[in-house]
């Protein structure tokens, strides 16, 4: 074909030619560069339905929508950590850092009736805590029996009513009958308080509680009955033990008696776990009661070894006087005296009948302390100086050559403003005390020795905040104005409330010739006079009744007070009140402190 027809051809074909063109130059570029070209995105069901099928870490085949859907997150991180570490590495090895071993860990069946306190000490997480028995791999049980199981401890609950209640005791025959009858003790209580967990513990050892007797409160409820007279008992572990409430003996057996013995307790609970292994270790907590944690503090009244009381030391014996207390005095780890006469060399023969208010004891007359175990001596009297400076230094050699503190009076004022410190079991305790009435002439000075003056109590305050941020728990102690009733005046409520504030956990009257009522302000015991212990008043009825407190203290704590009660006789010595005594004792003091609190 010529080129000229060729060309008058071109026309005709374009159509074709360029299409050809076009199609070769895509053909070419797809042999060398791919195109930068965003793709739309899909729809979600479109996605979705992507991330499904998409293999997972959990299997080469198994998608995550095939798991379990009851399957929980920790179950589902240890199943993806298991995978994990079965890919070798590159060398077809697994590296120890990527195998971890992550065991669940065992799941622990708790007893409902373990106390809070003991819970809180066990180590466990609570993912590992079951009620189900039957899904446990380790148990923590309890029971009234001895088993001999693993790491066995005992765990002692104390039977209590508020403090101003009067009986003392119950059986526990008594207990049972109103735990599962409701019928009435024969001291008249008749309802149980108690809190969940106890009830659990208690039903172990006394069966079924009978509803109508039986009532669970919580410890902010229950602890808010203390400081009453209400009748009713209540059942506490022995670690949640505070002063406010009355121990009662049971089966002649109390917690916070010199002889007590768990195994002979009725409310001894023993605790042990059930199941080991290698991965578990059962760290039960020490028992809640150790003897080893506990000190006795005797605190008493008035002593004065002269006239009457002298007199019939003279004839009888210098120990005599505390013939029938001597067991409650010498058992305490400290005995605690207030002794408001001086020793004198020269001392007259003792006069049951002298007018004079001059008092002195004879040097011999220091046996009746030596022989009811005195430890501590508190010097707050207004008779120290009746006999002059050769007296006062005479007494306080002598305190010192038997090893015995003293406080609330010394050398000087510095020695007397210094705070006695004991420690005993663990417990810190510091004595304080002052003299708030004079005379003056009775008061140390810069160069004298004396009673220690009260002054405007800030120095004792400022005392009592040190010893207490020093771990020391006080009790403070007046010499106060003298009257002859149960109550105290507004001024002393004002000043033992001031101590306490400052810190101090106990806070007495020493100056009490008659008992005075006792009360808690916050978390401090206040006694406003405990009465006389050694001294001749036999005219009235209040002058012969005394109080002896029974301080217990455990672990760093005050933890009971038991009033002990004592009548005079013969004019020097003091016997332990009978029932009907007591009964009517402490309904007179008790009312009044009711009143007070009102």
């Amino acid at each position: 074909m010529s080129l000229l027809a060729l060309i008058k051809r071109i026309p005709m074909q374009m159509p074709k030619i360029i299409t050809i063109l076009v199609i070769s130059v895509f053909i070419l570029a797809g042999c060398n560069y791919p195109p930068r070209l965003t793709p739309m995105p899909s729809s979600f069901s479109t996605t979705s339905n992507d991330w499904k099928a998409t293999p997972s870490p959990f299997s080469d085949h198994t998608p995550i929508s095939q798991l379990s859907p009851t399957m929980q997150p920790s179950e589902v991180l240890s199943q993806t950590l298991a995978t994990e570490t079965e890919q070798p590495d590159s060398q077809g090895e697994t590296p120890e850092s990527l195998n971890p071993t992550l065991d669940p860990k065992p799941k622990v069946f708790l007893h409902p009736g373990l106390s809070p306190n003991l819970i809180s000490q066990l180590n466990f997480g609570p993912d590992q805590i079951t009620n189900d028995e039957n899904l446990a791999q380790y148990k923590i049980q309890m029971s009234n029996l001895e088993t001999g199981g693993d790491h066995q401890i005992n765990w002692i609950y104390v039977l209590v009513s508020p403090f101003y209640n009067i009986p003392d005791a119950l059986s526990f025959e008594e207990l049972s009958a109103l735990w599962q009858q409701g019928l009435p003790t024969t001291s008249d209580f008749k309802q149980i308080l108690i809190m969940p967990e106890t009830l659990s513990a208690m039903a172990m050892i006394m069966g079924e509680p009978n509803p109508s007797a039986v009532k669970v409160l919580n410890s902010d409820d229950l602890m808010s009955r203390a400081v009453s007279d209400e009748k009713f008992l209540a059942i506490l572990p022995w670690e949640d033990l505070v002063p406010q409430w009355k121990i009662l003996r049971l089966d002649d057996q109390s917690p916070i008696a010199a002889d007590f013995d768990p195994s002979n307790y009725p409310l001894t609970l023993h605790i042990w776990c059930e199941g080991s292994s290698e991965d578990f270790t059962c760290d039960l907590p020490m028992r809640n009661y150790n003897p080893e944690l506990r000190t006795v503090l005797i605190m008493t009244g008035v002593t004065a070894m002269t006239r009457a009381t002298a007199y019939r030391m003279a004839v009888m014996g210098n120990a005599y006087p505390g013939k029938d207390i001597q067991s409650w005095l010498s058992s305490a780890d400290i005995t605690h005296i207030s002794n408001e006469v001086p020793f004198a060399a020269n001392c007259p023969d003792p006069d049951p009948v002298a007018p004079s208010l001059i008092f002195c004891s004879a040097p011999e007359r220091i046996e009746l302390l030596d022989s009811v175990g005195t430890d501590i001596i508190e010097l707050s009297g207004n008779h120290m100086l009746d006999y002059g400076l050769d007296a006062i230094k005479l007494t306080l050699e002598m305190y010192e050559n038997r090893g015995w503190s003293y406080f609330a009076g010394g050398w000087n004022t510095a020695d007397a403003q210094s705070a006695a410190l004991f420690t005993h079991n663990g417990n810190n305790l510091a004595f304080i005390g002052c003299n708030n009435v004079g005379p003056y002439s009775a008061f140390a000075g810069t160069s004298k020795p004396g009673a220690t003056p009260c002054g405007d109590l800030k120095w004792m305050v400022q005392e009592i905040q040190r010893l207490r941020s020093e771990g020391y728990l006080p009790i403070a102690t007046f010499q106060y104005a003298e009257d002859y009733t149960a109550y105290p005046t507004s001024q002393m409520v004002h000043d033992f409330e001031l101590l306490a504030d400052a810190g101090a956990i106990v806070v007495n009257g020493s100056q009490a010739h008659t008992p005075k009522l006792m009360a808690f302000y916050n978390d401090t015991f206040l006694h406003f006079g405990l009465g006389n212990l050694f001294f001749d008043q036999m005219d009235m009825l209040e002058t012969r009744q005394e109080f002896i407190d029974r301080l217990i203290f455990y672990d760093g704590k005050l933890v009971s007070v038991e009033l002990l009660t004592a009548m005079l006789e013969e004019y020097a010595r003091p016997r332990p009140m009978v029932e009907s005594e007591r009964e009517t004792f402490l309904t007179r003091i008790f009312s009044a402190a009711i009143n007070f609190l009102e």
